[in-house]
């Protein structure tokens, strides 16, 4: 029973639309009972106060909570990010829905007075899980007490690399029907990457097999790998479930004779309340060292891994695209594709001299070579493909793309721009972006034979920088 209510969806399905459906509802019911009701010695003006004064207030109350969200989101940006349309609108609807409900509560008596107690309820539950639909952030009820349904493993020694056989030779051998049982999905495992040179307290990492990896036989193909982080707040189970990892993996193995990247979600925070800049620090350990020694030394020894950097790509969402950056281009030699989605400018936990202070010791340089713009230049040139997207209505991250990507193209880089259209700072955004990023990967590693072109991807426009 636990695990059936961890898993019931916050963003389809019958609980959003249960909830939607009573909030009206019992709106509808107040105003109902308010035109037809018995209103005693005050009669018919009593009635018209019953119903224009709920209305007034819902109309000021959604007013003053949409103007609030815009000044909060779009002028002073307290979140460092835009809101979205979205987020805004059903922030308008929760104080219209509060307002209406109080106002009934204040004029009202019995029953009426507690359907109205209870539409607070109801309004606040729907708003939230419609904000939750708008970010795609909580897939499930479990997700919100970082709970999921995958299972632990142990893959450690999974294959020796003597065993690992070229890409190409793969798709020859399946073509010949020379490799066969290969499983129709990949599969998704919860596991312990030893934090053996870094000793950063990482929570556990999601790994993702695709069917080529599960065939039946000895030889394996040594396949790409996508290291891919969350945002902050996040997790590796977050950047799964709400990134809809499996399902696009599978989805592009079923065209690829059971080829698809390994996707590695690995943790770069250590609590959902850090944000560790993905640097090593005395704040919150060292989890640059752990992301690009533990995580990736353990996956090119354990899983059927390819070993060049051309074969790896780093990719995330918000402060994990921040950190994709950094880290990707910093280090050519371990990442040949950066696959970033609503990045920050630069790494972002308070201002740019507390940053200096708390996490590089007062070292300004080591700070400003940590912001990507810089690490471009101080790596130019480069070859590396860099694919960054951001929602079409997260002005910020737009802005942040028309900044990175122009010194990124001129360092000789391989850079598409582009926006997710009428997404925002999202998952839906992320979607959107890592699949076309998954195509040009997958061509560029040769899991594919056919060059993606961004005319396939409508979701998808170009971002003129």
């Amino acid at each position: 029973m636990r695990q059936w209510l961890m898993n019931v969806s916050l963003v389809e399905g019958w609980l959003p639309t249960v909830v939607f459906a009573i909030a009206v509802t019992l709106a509808v019911t107040l105003l109902v009972g308010a035109i037809g009701g018995r209103n005693g010695r005050d009669g018919r003006s009593g009635r018209i106060r019953l119903i224009v004064l709920p209305l007034v207030a819902a109309a000021i109350s959604g007013a003053a909570g949409y103007t609030l969200t815009w000044l909060l989101s779009d002028v002073f940006v307290v979140f460092g990010v835009g809101l979205g349309p979205r987020v805004m609108a059903w922030a308008g609807v929760g104080f219209a829905a509060v307002g209406f409900a109080a106002t009934h509560i204040a004029l009202r008596k019995g029953m009426m007075r507690a359907a109205a107690a209870l539409l607070v309820v109801s309004a606040i539950s729907a708003v939230a899980i419609g904000i939750d639909q708008s970010y795609g952030e909580y897939a499930t009820i479990g997700s919100l007490f970082g709970d999921d349904s995958y299972s632990q493993a142990n893959l450690t020694g999974l294959v020796k690399r003597k065993n690992l056989i070229p890409v190409s030779q793969w798709r020859r051998q399946v073509a010949g029907d020379a490799i066969r049982n290969i499983p129709l999905n990949g599969t998704v495992s919860k596991i312990d990457i030893p934090a053996a040179e870094s000793h950063f307290k990482a929570r556990k990492a999601l790994v993702y097999l695709p069917p080529a990896a599960l065939a039946k036989g000895k030889l394996k193909p040594a396949l790409p790998v996508i290291l891919m982080m969350s945002g902050q707040p996040g997790s590796p189970g977050r950047a799964f479930q709400a990134g809809g990892i499996q399902t696009m993996m599978d989805g592009y193995a079923k065209d690829h004779e059971g080829l698809a990247p390994i996707v590695i979600a690995a943790d770069q925070l250590g609590d959902d309340s850090h944000n560790t800049l993905c640097v090593d620090s005395k704040v919150y350990g060292n989890a640059f060292t752990y992301l690009t020694r533990d995580v990736v030394d353990w996956v090119k020894n354990n899983l059927p891994a390819a070993q060049d950097a051309k074969d790896w790509a780093i990719a995330g969402f918000s402060q994990g695209a921040t950190c994709s950056l950094q880290i990707g281009v910093n280090h050519p030699e371990l990442f040949g594709t950066m696959i970033p989605t609503d990045s920050e400018i630069g790494p972002t936990n308070g201002t740019r001299q507390e940053m200096i202070d708390r996490f590089f010791e007062g070292n300004a340089e080591a700070y400003e070579s940590q912001v990507p713009v810089n690490a471009i230049r101080d790596h130019s040139p480069a070859q590396q493909t860099l694919i960054m997207g951001a929602g079409e209505e997260d002005a910020t991250s737009v802005r942040n793309i028309r900044t990175i990507a122009p010194v990124a193209a001129k360092a000789g880089m391989h850079v598409t721009a582009v926006e997710s259209i009428g997404n925002a700072h999202d998952w839906y955004a992320v979607q959107d972006v890592l699949r076309y990023g998954l195509a040009v990967f997958g061509y560029d590693t040769g899991l594919s034979g056919v060059r993606p072109s961004l005319s396939d991807y409508p979701n998808l426009k170009r971002v003129s920088v």
